[in-house]
């Protein structure tokens, strides 16, 4: 796991040694270990390394013995190993035990169908010396990050954008548009990012770029759902065997490595499942971290413990404090300057110090839950599509008002069901398929806060924001893919293209390389992803029961608790950690009359306005008053980020910027 960097200049000049190498060094919080660069005519590489796979060899930037070719890689190859017995049969000889040198004989031997053979986590870029030609590379889901700037005449790329803003050549701006899509889907749309010009590589997609011609980005990769009648079988004996052996086998090969390897753990069947199966297909001890949290209803620590000590796996805890007392907008201002994008909740907070804790247990690697909830369907959304179904089948409005209003507000604060009731109006359901070829599970809970928005923005942002439909690209890109399929697997497709790489895998990522961590997502095995998606959607979702055949599966290994591993969103006390009195003082480089001013995004009064309530608000007894509070959080959180990006790339104060 590393940070890579490139510099190609088009027109032939060499590029700058001191500019490449202040890029790199923006990135040695992703590679602790080693730090390199070189410059090839026209192209420059730069590589910070955290060794995990050959420590004492597989130094990057790697060059093949005849020099034609050189590599910066950051990820790991699972079948590496199994791909370098093929190419030694053929005579090639390595000079490392590396997967990085593996990728280079490969595209050395094949070109650009190297991407389709390797199973793992990577982004890469290798120049061709005898063409001046660059080829790049992202995986299938996104894993591993790849951002890039082209001017014209000179392209920028590196695993952070803050690389990109070092080069001291290309300033961050913001991207209205992008910024406007944080507020309603929690993300940028891909390849889009918060920043105007920086665009991100997308996922299962490779780039090349060469003397006579611009980037050119080609896919190499989707996900493919079946329609009704090609299931290869509905019987759930064949998918439980099938399901259960494609994530054995999952989690055996991600073992690789010559260093400890550790796992997150909490409570969920996510965590729960991939430290249970380490402890299986690992030779060492496993050591698992978890996060802790004195406020009773966050808190999971007596299941994981449980959890632990069933599997015989050690555990350590970051504890969280959660009275308002300190406060966490240090903290807050440090993972924004990892992660690069706004956030309208504080799960960073958490996973940042979570990452320290593994990193201060001299840990490189950890397993992680990450991607199960993407692949199965394992969110409330899900669920909740089930209410909209449901009232679907009802005639008489009176019905279906008695449905929402009695039924469902035993589970959601009344508010919510109002909304949901008002958006499941017949005719806006119709427009909202017309747009998306589907309902997305998720459209529901992109409006929660948009009645918090009038008034929010500055005019001249306002009409700024409004310039480009990214959404509305990529509903008409995606329709083809879900033409025919199940609604469930409609909307788990939808999930790979937005929210899977636009934050799950962002923070994934961003916040484990904070402190040279590499976090591990066996659930994102691509065999195993391609499996899931031909796996019956009952299977997935078995009425109100998510995950139903992750559960068969895991289950059995695993003690019972109250919960029974039924899916608990993971919340964090937002309001106690960044908005009390005793944060104003913090708080106001980023909220300040002055900040709001300079960053010309948000009406000062109305983010004062929305402050005040939020400190006016009482603490929450009921679920009305909480989610009256969440929404107030959700704004603000996402104001409070913004304003911090803007300090520290904007403004050119954050770490990356210092001589």
């Amino acid at each position: 796991m590393c940070g890579i960097v490139l510099l190609y200049n088009q027109n032939g000049a060499a590029p700058s040694g001191e500019m490449i190498t202040r890029m790199t060094r923006a990135l040695n919080h992703r590679g602790p270990d080693a730090q390199a660069t070189c410059i090839r005519g026209q192209v420059a590489l730069g590589h910070t390394r955290l060794s995990i796979v050959d420590v004492q060899g597989g130094a990057q930037p790697m060059i093949s013995a005849d020099g034609r070719y050189a590599i910066i890689f950051n990820g790991e190859i699972y079948n590496y190993r199994e791909l370098r017995a093929d190419l030694e049969k053929q005579g090639v000889h390595f000079t490392s035990a590396s997967d990085t040198e593996v990728i280079l004989h490969l595209y050395a031997r094949d070109g650009a169908q190297c991407v389709s053979q390797l199973r793992g986590m990577f982004a890469f870029a290798i120049h061709d010396k005898n063409d001046n030609s660059v080829f790049m590379a992202r995986d299938r889901v996104g894993i591993k990050p790849f951002f890039y700037h082209w001017n014209g005449t000179t392209l920028f790329a590196a695993s952070e954008m803050k690389a990109i803003f070092a080069s001291g050549v290309v300033d961050a701006r913001f991207d209205p548009a992008a910024l406007r899509d944080y507020f309603a889907y929690q993300f940028a749309i891909t390849p889009h990012t918060p920043f105007a010009d920086v665009y991100e590589l997308k996922p299962g997609h490779t780039m090349t770029v060469t003397p006579n011609s611009p980037p050119v980005a080609q896919q190499y990769w989707d996900l493919h759902f079946p329609r009704d009648n090609e299931y290869e079988s509905r019987d759930e004996a064949y998918w439980t065997r099938r399901f259960e052996t494609a994530l054995n086998e999952s989690t055996a090969c991600h073992t690789i490595g010559e260093v400890p390897i550790g796992s997150y753990l909490s409570a969920g069947i996510d965590s729960s499942t991939t430290t249970m199966l380490l402890t299986k297909y690992y030779d060492r001890p496993v050591q698992s971290f978890s996060i802790q949290f004195p406020n009773n209803d966050l808190d999971e620590s007596s299941i994981y413990r449980k959890i632990a000590q069933s599997l015989n796996v050690g555990n350590t805890e970051v504890a969280m404090l959660s009275d308002g007392s300190r406060g966490y907008v240090d903290e807050m201002a440090q993972a924004i300057y990892h992660i690069e994008q706004p956030q309208r909740m504080a799960l960073d907070i958490p996973y940042l110090l979570l990452s320290k804790l593994v990193s201060e247990n001299k840990y490189k690697v950890v397993y992680t839950g990450d991607g199960s909830d993407e692949i199965l369907g394992g969110y409330d959304c899900y669920r909740q599509d089930y209410m909209r179904i449901w009232g679907n089948y009802i005639s008489s409005e009176a019905d279906r008002v008695l449905l929402y209003s009695a039924m469902y507000t035993r589970d959601f604060a009344e508010p919510y069901v109002n909304m949901l009731y008002q958006l499941h109006d017949r005719a806006k359901q119709q427009r909202v398929t017309q747009r998306f070829g589907t309902y997305p599970v998720w459209y529901d809970f992109w409006q929660i806060t948009a009645d918090m928005m009038p008034g929010l923005f500055t005019s001249d942002f306002e009409q700024r924001s409004r310039a480009s439909d990214a959404m509305g690209v990529l509903a008409e890109e995606m329709k083809p893919q879900l033409a025919g399929r199940h609604r469930i697997n409609q909307s788990l497709y939808i999930e790979t293209k937005t929210r899977l790489p636009g934050w799950i895998l962002w923070r994934s990522d961003r916040m484990s390389m904070s402190h040279g961590v590499e976090a591990r997502v066996p659930f994102l095995d691509h065999p195993l992803i391609e499996l899931a998606a031909r796996v019956p959607p009952d299977l997935k979702l078995r009425g109100m029961n998510e995950k139903y055949i992750l559960k068969k599966v895991a289950m059995p290994h695993l003690p019972s608790h109250p919960w029974q591993f039924k899916k608990k969103a993971f919340y964090t006390p937002i309001r106690e950690w960044l908005f009390t009195p005793a944060q104003n003082e913090k708080l106001e480089p980023y909220l300040g009359a002055d900040a709001i001013r300079d960053a010309g995004i948000f009406n000062v009064a109305r983010v004062n306005e929305l402050r005040a309530r939020i400190l006016a608000t009482k603490t929450p007894n009921n679920m009305n008053d909480y989610h009256h509070l969440m929404k107030l959080e959700w704004i603000m959180t996402l104001v409070l980020t913004i304003q911090m990006l803007h300090r520290q790339y904007v403004r050119k104060e954050g770490a990356c910027f210092a001589s």
